[in-house]
């Protein structure tokens, strides 16, 4: 161990130097010094004359001249209408993130042993802002056209209306949207990002026109089921253009994504339950057929 570097060792010398040097000058004070040369002290005939240095000040400004040299900066003009720098908290999520792990590593630093460990604040940070990426707007009844009209013909076209719905708004020469949302991500591609830009409005268009389509009172609930899956998925796959710009965003959606791909399976499968009961007043050839196919291969 190196102990003329340890600062342990350094102050008990110091603190053994001082204890000694004052012992000695405590036993020592006031006796005669032996053995001690005697030095003459040099000392001048005349004090030199002072030299009298006038000073001017040539700009009137009240500062003498050579203190004018050591004022170099402008003045600071505080005049009215100039503006401070304000700041700007971040409104993406990945800026967010940043903010919040670091006022939460900050507050750990003043707890000490008493606060949480640095890897309990990351992870709180995440799942708050999981909870503030995921809370999706919820559609309910004040936002749907409910009909009191239970006739087999009403029945008959809401069901054909949600069938057309997913059959117009439909983009079938698309690639498969998981191909779609691994290639961007992988990629980043133009072509990449505006086919996923493509697919979220499929989604999109699916909501609004579920959203427009009266639903006869006893399909309420289905029919807002279906609506906030369309959502959820549009939701999903817009937050995903936004990759180059907020990467944390697409990450967070991406978690919730397959479950929201299964919800819509169900959401499928409830409106083919409900409209079961009443399969007497379609034909063969409508088409709401399609859910009693997409249900075989649902539960297959």
């Amino acid at each position: 161990m190196d102990y003329s570097r340890n600062p342990k060792v350094i102050g008990a010398f110091l603190v053994g130097f001082a204890m000694v040097a004052g012992a000695y000058l405590a036993n020592n004070f006031g006796e005669p010094r032996v053995g001690l040369p005697s030095v003459p002290l040099a000392v001048a005939d005349t004090a030199p004359a002072r030299v009298f240095i006038p000073t001017s000040d040539q700009n009137a400004d009240g500062l003498e001249d050579w203190r004018d040299q050591f004022i170099s900066a402008p003045a600071v003009n505080l005049a009215e209408g100039d503006v401070e720098e304000v700041y700007t908290p971040p409104t993406t999520l990945t800026g967010q993130l940043g903010v919040s792990i670091m006022e939460g590593l900050i507050t750990v630093k003043g707890a000490g042993s008493l606060g949480k460990s640095e890897e309990m604040v990351v992870s709180d940070a995440i799942k708050q802002l999981e909870r503030v990426a995921t809370a999706d707007i919820i559609y309910d009844v004040r936002d749907i056209i409910i009909s009191e009209d239970y006739s087999d013909e009403t029945i008959r076209s809401y069901g054909n209306a949600l069938a057309n719905i997913l059959i117009t708004e439909s983009a079938p020469d698309m690639r498969n949207e998981l191909v779609i949302l691994r290639d961007y991500l992988e990629s980043g591609k133009a072509e990449d990002l505006a086919d996923l830009k493509k697919l979220a409005s499929v989604y999109k268009n699916y909501r609004d026109a579920t959203l427009n389509t009266p639903v006869p009172k006893i399909f309420v609930k289905e029919h807002l089921d279906l609506i906030n899956v369309y959502n959820a998925l549009y939701t999903d796959l817009d937050t995903m253009t936004k990759a180059s710009e907020d990467p944390m965003l697409p990450y967070v959606r991406l978690k919730r994504y397959e479950d929201d791909v299964n919800g819509m399976a169900l959401a499928m499968t409830n409106i083919y339950d409900a409209l079961v009961p009443y399969a007497r007043v379609f034909r063969m050839n409508d088409s709401v057929m399609m859910f009693a196919n997409l249900n075989a291969v649902l539960t297959n």
